[in-house]
């Protein structure tokens, strides 16, 4: 997991290494051109000579001074030539707006969040099969056509896929829902997060994913080595939190206790959150306490993924094809 404050620092720190770069690189040609160009240094002798005969001249008023200016433009003039001819040009920022600085009036310039999406789809994507797992590729033919107990698969999964896309589309960081994905596993309860996940990181909002067992081992660690880099602060204030695969983790008074707070915090700021789950509400009450369900059931809008496991589908399709 990676936080929305450890995606700026790492995308000011590259726009730092790029400035370095550019200087570099602008230094060496620079070197070059004056060790094959010997008029270069004559140029910026006679312009420091001519810069000490312009303050002499402003300071007694002398009519000379319109003859320095002139040659001193002409002196710039000439080594702009040289220069350009070699190649040789001064390097500019890549954002006009922050000049490279990554803040604006104090606050962060959108390329460095637009940089910091780009570190974030990237390390994301190293955790989990982030290009595996968007809209485009969700296939709704492992859901059966057909009525059963729970309902018709193909057209539940159909509501929900439309609820996920439009939920990216209008995504508001203070207004957009809370919700609760339940059912079994291997039915595309994390392939659809993912893919809301990415599709919101590409519209430059940082959202924090991580599975529950890996959300709260991190917020446990920092507590008890006495460290505090920012991850439950990250959690309570980034604009979406995924929670994916509540339950697998190891129940403890310390789990419960960080989802609880996690869940409570984020209601009363207004900030959306996503859990995914294998457990009904009854087994999660039962797990987590009644305050925790309770919570759930009023502030979330629960969608019940159902049908047939799609990784034992596909294990059969890989099979078949052998």
């Amino acid at each position: 997991m990676i936080t929305r404050e450890e995606a700026y620092k790492k995308a000011i720190e590259q726009k730092k290494h790029a400035q370095k770069d550019k200087q570099r690189q602008y230094n060496m040609l620079l070197n070059s051109a004056y060790a094959s160009n010997p008029r270069l240094k004559e140029i910026d002798r006679e312009h420091a000579a001519v810069g000490a005969n312009l303050v002499n001249a402003a300071l007694s008023g002398g009519k000379a001074l319109d003859g320095l200016k002139k040659h001193s433009a002409a002196l710039t003039l000439e080594k702009k030539l040289i220069l350009e001819k070699a190649e040789v040009k001064e390097p500019t920022p890549d954002c006009p707006i922050c000049g490279d600085t990554g803040y604006v009036s104090g606050k962060i310039c959108d390329c460095v969040k637009r940089k910091a999406s780009d570190i974030m789809l990237t390390e994301l994507s190293a955790e989990m099969p982030l290009e595996s797992s968007r809209f485009d590729n969700f296939s709704l033919s492992y859901y059966k056509d057909e009525d059963g107990k729970e309902g018709n698969p193909r057209r539940r999964m159909t509501a929900i896929l439309k609820v996920c896309k439009e939920y990216v589309i209008g995504f508001d960081p203070k207004k957009s829902k809370n919700l609760l994905f339940m059912g079994s596993a291997g039915l595309g309860k994390t392939h659809l997060t993912l893919a809301i996940v990415s599709g919101l990181i590409e519209k430059g909002f940082l959202p924090v994913y991580g599975s529950a067992e890996n959300l709260f081992c991190k917020i446990e660690k920092e507590k008890f080595a006495g460290e505090n880099r920012g991850t439950y602060e990250s959690m309570t204030n980034c604009d979406l939190l995924v929670i994916d695969d509540l339950g697998a983790e190891m129940a403890t008074s310390f789990t419960k206790s960080a989802l609880y707070n996690l869940v409570n915090t984020r209601l009363l700021s207004g900030r959306p959150t996503i859990i995914n789950t294998n457990l009904s509400m009854k087994e999660i009450e039962t797990r987590y306490t009644a305050r925790i369900s309770s919570r759930l059931i009023g502030s979330y809008d629960a969608y019940k993924f159902i049908g047939g496991d799609i990784r034992q589908q596909k294990a059969v399709e890989r099979m078949n094809k052998e």
